[in-house]
């Protein structure tokens, strides 16, 4: 007797079984299989099947209980019909990737409470805003000392940066950059929940203000925090950011990623800045999906040479790849080796760039056959070797220096501290935004 299916199993199952009975699903044209919440799976169709489909269904239906088990829906329940579902559902079906061309064309849609961010194939934005996004494994690796180091550069280089702290479980960027007594009366979490009902102009008016670090400088830094001058019931009202909200129409609802990507663009045309920088919440939670996977930004992946830190940027990128996510991805990732130790350096770094070489080898390069070199053929593959220093796995170093860990208030910036520790990393961040406008910067 075969064993129970697993998990991981489910979609190669599927594949094998539609294949088999292919001949008579011909006719279907396309098949989606959708797995729930909890993991099961049924099929959608377009619509409701004629008199010589349905007997082949319901074997279809009866072979998918025997295939997968519990992990499949009883063959009364087994199909749904797109004609007959609600707006809002329909739509997702949209999201479901293909896994055999056909015919009929398979296709399959993971429904699920979170993660769904990370799988979205990015599509360009409409915008021409520079917008970089600083992402973190860990935290605990400067990635929002980072952030608001860079918004002091481009300040001084004469830039209008926009900064938003969207680590909103451990807001810190924002007391970086705004001390206390600057705070606006409001922060992101509290557009969430007043615009979860109709109200959130009113909190748009008043939750950016300006960061003294830029008063003497030639530019402007724009703060959106987490929360406003009074948190209020921060746990509250943070517990209702991940929600999808009801449209006006009352024909379905706004998803929150979509939500959030309204905020970010209503910021934008409010304060119309040159650059956008996102401080990014540790690890892979959904809400750090978003600015890196659907805003078009340039990802700056912050690592420390770690075991764990590789193992957790494999889990992303291999998911990536099975989504076909990473080809839209991979010419905007540039990997920081964060932390670099005052000891050593070069042999860590050298360390570093291996283990991301292998990284990106594996999970983003495209593979060049033996014998053939990256420019043979019509179409440059996307490849790069190992030393190669415009790589996006070249690591980008910033050099933990005593000076800057005891630096209580980045108001009091010394320039040749910074120069010390962020100053190829500055440099790269130049160049980044010197390549949005033209080699200007």
């Amino acid at each position: 007797m075969p064993g129970p299916v697993l998990f991981d199993e489910v979609e190669e199952r599927i594949r094998e079984l539609v294949q088999s009975e292919n001949p008579l699903l011909e006719a279907l044209g396309d098949l989606v299989a959708v797995r729930d919440l909890f993991g099961r799976v049924r099929f959608v169709l377009e619509e409701r099947p004629n008199s010589t489909l349905r007997n082949a269904l319901q074997n279809f239906a009866k072979k998918a209980e025997e295939t997968l088990g519990p992990r499949a829906y009883p063959p009364e329940q087994a199909f749904l019909y797109r004609s007959e579902l609600a707006s809002d559902v329909a739509a997702e079906l949209g999201a479901a990737r293909e896994i055999a061309a056909g015919p009929p064309r398979l296709r399959f849609l993971d429904r699920q409470v979170t993660g769904l961010g990370w799988a979205t194939v990015p599509t360009q934005p409409h915008t021409t805003t520079q917008r970089i996004a600083f992402f973190s494994l860990k935290g605990g690796v400067g990635r929002s000392t980072s952030a608001a180091v860079a918004a002091w550069r481009l300040a001084e280089q004469g830039q209008q940066v926009l900064v938003l702290d969207l680590d909103l479980e451990a807001p810190g960027l924002s007391s970086s950059l705004l001390p206390t007594e600057r705070l606006p009366e409001f922060g992101i979490v509290d557009w969430f929940v007043e615009d979860a009902v109709g109200q959130g102009e009113v909190v748009l008016k008043d939750m950016v203000a300006s960061s003294p670090l830029a008063q003497d400088l030639a530019g402007q830094i724009w703060v959106a925090p987490s929360h406003g001058e009074n948190p209020g019931d921060y746990l509250a009202k943070l517990g209702r950011c991940y929600l999808d909200a009801p449209l006006n129409n009352g024909n379905g609802h706004e998803p929150w990623e979509r939500r959030l990507i309204r905020l970010i663009e209503n910021l934008e045309e409010d304060k119309n800045p040159d650059v956008v920088l996102f401080d990014v919440r540790a690890g892979l939670a959904d809400l750090s999906s978003v600015p890196v996977t659907d805003l078009g930004a340039d990802v700056l992946l912050f690592a420390i040479d770690t075991d764990q830190t590789w193992a957790g940027y494999r889990l992303l990128f291999e998911h990536w790849r099975r989504a076909d996510a990473v080809r839209a991805l991979r010419e905007r990732l540039q990997v920081v080796a964060a932390l670099v130790p005052e000891t050593d350096r070069v042999k860590y770094l050298e360390d570093f760039r291996e283990r991301a070489w292998n990284l990106f080898r594996d999970h983003v390069y495209d593979e060049v056959p033996s014998g053939e070199s990256a420019t043979d053929g019509d179409v440059e593959p996307f490849s790069f070797d190992l030393n190669d220093e415009t790589a996006p796995h070249a690591p980008i170093p910033i050099y933990w220096h005593r000076g800057l860990a005891s630096l209580q208030n980045l108001h009091a910036l010394d320039k040749s501290l910074v120069n010390a520790s962020f100053g190829e990393f500055l440099n790269a961040v130049d160049s980044l935004v010197k390549a949005q406008n033209g080699g200007v910067l």
